[in-house]
């Protein structure tokens, strides 16, 4: 993991990324600005809340409660950006670290499309769950069950949208099976990454870019 880890830090410095990390750290500046507004907008039109204060309070602390958001729902959001990116990712990296990698198998962009849509989906519901779970435990526990909780599912999701480009989904089951801590330790790091406001506009191609390694040396090793 630790491995990937390096080598994914590396793309980062080398140039391997540096078009398509621009790009959609670009995009993603104007999709939360578009949700800042979205939501400004809506708070501004919110019907009068008991008395005028509570409602003017509440545009005040709109930055606030904007960035919360962003931190609760900074892995759902990894998620949906990871699905986006993760073709074109994948494929700058195995071109260029592994060219003599199978070329990605007919139909496989569908399925990983279609497991993408899947991740995206868990991600909001185990989010929307730890959401109601934080009123139970005491800090830090949340945020401790959250991070592990994502790292979980970020881990497993990633490395099965990268291996479907290249196997079955039977195959890629198995394989992260077999390799289901180093694939948890990485998973953890992305969620990690997620929860970090700034650092989270990398997160997904972070993530993307490691699993990529990671699933490359996994199946190296498991087919020796």
């Amino acid at each position: 993991m630790f491995a990937s880890l390096a080598r994914a830090i590396g793309n980062f410095f080398d140039g391997t990324l540096r078009g398509v990390a621009l790009k959609s750290v670009g995009i993603t500046l104007v999709l939360f600005a578009l949700l800042f507004a979205a939501f400004e907008i809506a708070i501004f039109h919110l019907p009068e809340l008991g008395a005028p204060w509570i409602n003017r309070a509440l545009e005040l602390l709109a930055p606030v409660i904007f960035v919360f958001f962003l931190f609760v729902f900074g892995p759902p959001m990894a998620a949906i950006f990871g699905s986006l990116y993760l073709d074109r990712v994948a494929g700058t990296i195995e071109r260029r670290a592994y060219p003599g990698v199978a070329e990605i198998r007919k139909g496989r962009a569908v399925a990983s499309l279609g497991a993408g849509a899947r991740f995206t989906g868990l991600a909001v519901l185990l989010n929307l769950a730890l959401l109601a779970l934080d009123a139970e435990l005491l800090p830090p526990l949340p945020e401790i069950v959250g991070i592990l909780a994502n790292g979980w599912l970020l881990g497993r999701e990633y490395f099965e949208l990268v291996a479907l480009r290249h196997m079955s989904r039977g195959l890629a089951a198995r394989l992260r099976q077999r390799n289901g801590a180093a694939i948890f330790a990485a998973g953890t790091i992305i969620s990690l990454l997620s929860s970090v406001p700034v650092l989270d506009l990398i997160a997904p191609l972070f993530g993307v870019a490691m699993m990529v390694h990671l699933f490359m040396r996994s199946n190296a090793k498991d087919t020796q």
